[in-house]
């Protein structure tokens, strides 16, 4: 085993990749959108590596006419695409959203013959698994097929088995599968889980029957995680690690411009705060770095450019 002082990669994302159109009005009206590449598992990926991360990415990409665009895109943000496959006959996952309806995002091809299937168990293997400090996945990934879920599992158990650091966010999204199915992907890897991520309350209410971050931190104390993040949105966030727990509100919103957008800031704070583990700093410090990485993206909108890098924070 690479002992975590040689290991080569601060983060290793498994996720769904998909391409995103966005545009300024009405879904169904608008004759114009602006591209760019997507996925809640990418934007976790893209913050960590913006901010310094040496990250690597697993996923599939299809050999449609997006496909040259989104591995132009992840190189761009200096992720390491080198596992990340490509599917001949398949097509990538597209999703429509809106500015004037930041909530409403509209997964148009989800079903089976997306690049996302063939994200299967051969394709993590426990060489690329142990020359990493952090493995991140969600069940974003999960929620794709049976496959995905074991490609998931066997990498937690790897990196688990190997104490190597594992962190989840069941980034509950409902339109993808059912609640049951969602819980099922949680529980089959929860024992494994070194720093669960989780929105409160009505994620939190879903899967765990708990509304107060209080309550959600002891659930999952008791059952073996030894660092929990409860976001917040606009509030913040609570973490619980070692027996404490800390609040952390967000930070002042100093620009002039408004909140433009909640979608995806989630993920960018997952991203943020990662990186901040990644580089030995506690997860109390790195809740704090994470907030400002999540307001910054929410103020500055839609698309992987609008996550911070380290200039950008310290000009703020």
């Amino acid at each position: 085993m690479i002992s975590v002082y040689d290991r080569e990669y601060d983060l290793l994302v498994i996720g769904e990749t998909m391409a995103e159109l966005t545009c300024e009005g009405d879904v169904v009206n608008s004759g114009s959108f602006k591209m760019d590449v997507g996925g809640a598992d990418v934007v976790v990926a893209a913050a960590a590596a913006r901010l310094g991360s040496k990250v690597r990415l697993i996923s599939a990409i299809a050999h449609d006419q997006f496909h040259g665009f989104i591995r132009e895109r992840l190189t761009a943000q200096k992720i390491d695409i080198s596992l990340v496959t490509t599917c001949q006959q398949s097509y990538n996952g597209i999703y429509f959203t809106s500015e004037k309806y930041p909530e409403y995002r509209e997964y148009l091809i989800h079903h089976p013959g997306t690049a996302s299937r063939h994200i299967i168990p051969t394709l993590v293997t426990p060489e690329y698994v142990e020359n990493t400090k952090i493995v991140y996945a969600s069940s974003e990934l999960q929620s794709v097929s049976p496959q995905t879920r074991r490609t998931i599992f066997n990498a937690f158990l790897f990196a688990h088995t190997n104490k190597i650091m594992v962190a989840y966010d069941p980034n509950l999204r409902l339109q993808r599968w059912s609640l049951d199915d969602a819980r099922e992907g949680l529980w089959s890897v929860l024992s494994l889980i070194d720093v669960f991520f989780i929105s409160c309350p009505q994620e939190s209410k879903a899967l765990f029957g708990y509304e107060r971050d209080i309550d959600v931190i002891g659930f999952l104390f008791n059952r073996g995680v030894g660092t929990v993040v409860v976001k917040k949105g606009a509030d913040g966030c609570v973490v619980g690690h070692a027996g404490s727990v800390k609040t952390f509100p967000q930070p002042e919103n100093k620009e002039v411009s408004p909140f433009k957008t909640p979608a995806l800031v989630g993920s960018a704070f997952n991203g943020a705060f990662l990186n901040s583990i990644a580089n030995g700093c506690d997860p109390f410090a790195a809740a704090e770095l994470a907030n400002s990485v999540a307001l910054f993206k929410g103020i500055k909108g839609w698309g992987i450019d609008s996550l911070p890098t380290v200039s950008d924070l310290r000009l703020e």
